[in-house]
């Protein structure tokens, strides 16, 4: 069939439906339906390697059945789920089909678990049509043979689950339906790096500039939905010099002047990604002085948050440089991790040899230079910066006072470990308009869930925070845990967004006092 191609010797299993959901708990607070969200790395990518004996498709294929931990010490997850969601096509259970878990070779059904999230399992021309998601999930997706997924030039696309449930179509990346894998001879050719990094755009440009007029080339940049403001181009460096701050994929435009005087342009992606778990978190900044505080709780405990920071909870007031630094007159009680850990374990500290693998040193605003002198690399987590008060107009991102996403990360995170992410409504700077926070979380490179403006209530429509809800107002966001890679080496992560109740949409918004003295829901159990 067109798009498929053995890549390997395919890997054949017989197929088990996976188990069905069980009963959510009836207080308060309650979780979404799981759904694993494939994570395939932009800079690597995973071969579709193949398996001599293969396993069966099911959900939380790592063969773990540890209860999760809830509050107070509960196991079995508390008010989380009693089960998962079918998620195989909403089939029945069946034996007599034979597939290949790692996606190399056509089957009868599209698969909607493990390495084969993502993928066009059937050869349809579409991917997970009909695979079960929540409304603000996202995942990585290829189209074609998945056996190029690694190869040079190729670049997956992103999923969003959309408000009825339903994968939506593979939008961006370089796929191998459009022969990513071999030279096409394309006058620009895509560019990756990650956030924060200081790039020279012409690299994509390839070998189409080289008869570019000198003093006429111009290169302007289209920005992933969701940022904004987009970062200009140049600044004060050379024309072709651009700092992206955040994920996703952005759309570089160039055009030159040719020696007969015609002018001549093409068009390439740049995809900017981070390994292990990154959280942006965006709202509007062109309506006042508005502060956000993005929050992510310590993995696998349930102690109370604490807006001003503790030793569970990574904030603005304990997880930035000023709070890490070695002559901090505040040092942060952040320490989660070993320093002696080995990668990939969690590790408090990393200091790469590379300086350009630590992402932290290239902060705006000055910040990176703040990690960088410190000595000790980049902290896990950490607050690369907080954003408090900024001017919308600019577009130069080195700026002190560009609107600069707010972010945390965890370079290395543990497996099989919940993670919980809050957002507070810290000042509404006597602004009188409704602002509406969008959390966009990435797991290995790949979007995992955008949530904020979709996601929540039926009809759906944006979480919202009152003028009346500053220093009060604090979101319960999603769960996020990364198990261990499957069979065929694919990472993947579940995000979970958090409901008020059980059967509804509606997002947990609950106050200060109460997340202050309670975690709140229990995580779920362990997949």
């Amino acid at each position: 069939m067109p798009g498929c191609r053995a890549g390997c010797e395919p890997a054949l299993s017989r197929h088990r439906g996976s188990p069905s959901g069980g009963v959510m708990g009836r207080r308060r607070f309650s979780f979404s339906l799981l759904i694993v969200v494939g994570a395939a790395v932009y800079s690597a990518g995973f071969a579709a390697s193949c398996s001599a004996t293969g396993s069966s498709n099911v959900l939380g294929s790592s063969g773990a059945d540890e209860p999760g931990v809830g509050a107070g010490g509960m196991t079995g997850g508390g008010d989380g789920l009693g089960g998962f969601l079918d998620i195989d096509g909403g089939e029945e259970p069946h034996s007599d089909v034979m597939v290949n878990t790692c996606g190399s070779a056509c089957g009868d059904k599209e698969l909607c678990t493990g390495a084969s999230l993502g993928l066009d399992d059937d050869c349809d021309g579409s991917i997970d049509e009909t695979c079960a998601c929540i409304p603000g999930q996202a995942h990585s997706c290829f189209r074609g043979d998945p056996s190029f997924r690694s190869s040079e030039g190729c670049f997956p696309g992103t999923q969003l689950c959309d408000e009825t449930g339903t994968w939506g179509p593979c939008v961006g990346g370089v796929h191998a339906d459009e022969n990513c894998h071999m030279d096409s001879g394309a006058p620009c050719r895509p560019m990756q790096a990650s956030p924060f990094a200081n790039l020279d755009l012409k690299a994509g440009t390839g070998a189409f500039s080289a008869d570019a007029v000198a003093g006429s080339e111009v290169w302007t940049v289209d920005c992933p939905d969701g940022v904004d403001p987009c970062p200009g181009v140049s600044g004060s460096g050379p024309a072709d010099d651009f700092k992206p701050l955040q994920s996703g994929e952005y759309t570089v435009t160039y055009t030159k002047r040719v020696p007969s005087g015609d002018t001549q342009s093409c068009q390439y992606p740049l995809f900017v990604s981070a390994g292990g778990l990154r959280v942006e978190l965006e709202w509007e900044h062109d309506v006042g002085d508005v502060d956000l505080d993005l929050h992510l709780h310590k993995p696998n405990n349930t102690q109370p948050w604490k807006m001003l920071g503790s030793s569970v909870d990574c904030g603005w007031n304990n997880c930035a440089i000023l709070h890490f630094a070695t002559k901090s007159p505040e040092p942060s009680d952040i320490r989660w991790f070993l320093n002696s850990a080995r990668l990939p374990n969690p590790v408090n500290w990393y200091l790469d040899p590379v300086p350009g693998n630590n992402g932290c040193f290239n902060a705006p605003r000055g910040v990176g230079k703040q990690w960088e002198a410190n000595g000790l690399g980049c902290h896990n987590p950490r607050i690369d910066l907080d954003n408090r008060g900024c001017d919308p107009t600019l577009t130069d991102p080195d700026h002190t006072s560009f609107c600069a996403p707010e972010n945390i990360n965890l370079d290395y995170p543990p497996k099989r470990q919940w993670m919980r992410i809050g957002v507070h409504y810290y000042d509404e700077g006597m602004v009188k308009n409704d602002i509406h926070p969008r959390v966009k979380i990435f797991c290995d490179s790949a979007l995992g869930a955008d949530l904020g403006p979709a996601g929540f209530y039926s009809p759906e429509r944006p979480v919202t925070f009152k003028p009346t809800d500053g220093r009060t107002m604090f979101w319960l966001v999603a769960d996020v845990l990364f198990p261990e890679p499957d069979e065929c080496g694919q990472a993947a992560c579940i995000v979970q967004p958090l409901y008020e109740s059980a059967g509804a949409k509606t997002p947990l918004l609950t106050t200060r006092d109460d997340v202050e003295a309670s975690f709140g829901p229990a995580y779920p159990t362990l997949p």
